[in-house]
């Protein structure tokens, strides 16, 4: 009897898609042909499963999964939405994220998926879970830990990702991927006066070299005692048993 065929996993579908646009061997051309068929993808993907109730919370944590994988660093809901809808051209409700915490904690202790990355909370250096912010389990321990800094170091480390898709957001060859292109440049740029107020050239027009280097020299001052916070936190983590270390403590 012939096996029946696997589902399709999209998101290792879209994963690949955007690595093969890094390969140097790509020409130009190429890359933009697999841009265009990894935006499609991904916009096809979430209209065809976010037409239902029943189906909701899947694409939620699809696109909560694909947020944090670009952004690298811990998230609020409103955060993610405002990202996927930016980076992607979709829209997600942040209240749909709202159960995510619980289900996953749920579906873990069921023993029962075979999900090899979970999205969990974000931790605060009582390792307890912090209010609002999700992260990866895939992620190093130190970097789901949110310190007193964490905050405004993750902001910054955003604002870099998201000056580097504007970078990378080249000119199309047809007028309908040029509009999508634009759309989406639109988008992001506004996104990043949103998150970049009082961050020099990063105002209603994006200067990014000066934008990049008062980025920079913040993180430089920031991003080393964060650090350590983190990491001091991590090594009491490494203590505790495997859903204590992914889902936090919840004793007070």
């Amino acid at each position: 009897m012939q096996e029946a065929p696997r589902p399709l996993d999209i998101d290792e579908l879209l994963r690949q898609l955007a690595a093969l646009t890094k390969t140097p061997a790509l020409d130009q051309q190429a890359a933009e042909r697999v841009g265009a068929a990894l935006d499609a993808a991904a916009q096809s993907v979430r209209r065809a499963t976010t037409g239902t109730a029943s189906s909701a919370a899947t694409p939620a944590r699809q696109q909560a999964v694909d947020a944090l994988s670009e952004l690298g660093v811990p998230a609020n809901p409103a955060l993610i939405a405002e990202f996927c809808r930016a980076y992607f051209g979709s829209e997600l409700a942040p209240r749909a994220l709202a159960s995510i915490r619980r289900d996953e904690l749920r579906a873990y202790r069921a023993k029962s998926s075979t999900r090899s990355m979970w999205v969990v909370p974000a931790l605060t250096t009582q390792l307890m879970p912090a209010r609002g912010y999700l992260a990866l389990s895939s992620w190093p321990a130190w970097l789901r830990i949110h310190g007193t800094r964490s905050a405004r170091v993750d902001v910054l480390r955003v604002l870099l990702v998201l000056l580097d898709r504007l970078a990378g957001l080249r000119a199309a060859s047809t007028e309908v991927l040029r509009s999508s292109r634009e759309q989406q440049r639109a988008r992001i740029s506004d996104l990043i006066v949103k998150l970049g107020i009082g961050v020099p050239g990063l105002d209603h027009r994006i200067d990014p070299a000066t934008a990049r280097e008062a980025i920079q020299d913040e993180l430089d001052q920031l991003a080393p005692k964060d650090r350590a916070e983190r990491d001091a936190a991590a090594a009491v983590l490494s203590t505790l048993d495997e859903e204590q270390r992914l889902f936090g403590r919840t004793d007070q």
